[in-house]
């Protein structure tokens, strides 16, 4: 009998984990998730896919049986079909209003909260403003550029400026670098976002 609950628990949740490791790909998060917290964030999404299931498909996915102690269990191809769509699709739009802070943005207008969805203040600060940056170090060296690609975790500052050029006497001196990617190991002091 416990078998048999779990085995339809198990296939309840499928299409949760699936939306769950979709979205876990598009999406940053501020931190790693305990197993309890993936479990509940995909009986979420099961839950809202199987609502909305509910609404375009009225029959059964799956239909399980228990008769004399063994478990017969017959599934419907296009209702499966269905599930997949929707645990594929329904993380999407979740994921761009994640990513684009949308949903925070919208509480930060009705005064309700003052905070982002984004992992850090870092990332914040890179996704917000799109400007020319100078990159100051700890040793005095300065390097100016444009912030192509850049960590999430101000732990693990790592920059990828395209087309850098070192600073010297207030002079911009070319690199001759396609791109220069700047390690934690540089040791960055500040780095400041110019308007021109």
């Amino acid at each position: 009998m416990y078998t048999f609950q779990a085995l339809q628990i198990f296939l309840f949740l499928i299409p949760g984990f699936i939306s769950s490791a979709i979205l876990n790909t598009l999406v940053v998060r501020k931190k790693e998730q305990g197993e309890l917290a993936k479990i509940i964030e995909a009986l979420i999404f099961s839950m809202l896919i199987y609502t909305f299931y509910s609404f375009l498909i009225k029959q059964s996915p799956i239909v399980l049986d228990q008769t004399s102690g063994t478990i017969t269990y017959s599934y419907d191809a296009e209702s499966f079909l269905a599930l997949f769509l929707l645990s594929v699709l329904l993380p999407i739009p979740l994921a761009l209003f994640a990513t684009n802070d949308w949903h925070m943005k919208l509480a930060r207008w009705l005064k309700i909260s003052k905070r982002t969805a984004r992992s850090s203040v870092w990332f914040d600060v890179f996704y917000d403003v799109k400007k020319h940056i100078i990159v100051d170090f700890e040793n005095g060296r300065q390097v100016y550029g444009w912030p192509m690609y850049y960590s999430d975790d101000p732990d693990e500052p790592y920059i990828y400026l395209y087309e850098p050029f070192w600073i010297q006497d207030n002079k911009y001196v070319p690199t001759g670098l396609t791109g220069l990617l700047i390690t934690p190991e540089q040791k960055i002091e500040f780095i400041e976002f110019l308007d021109k």
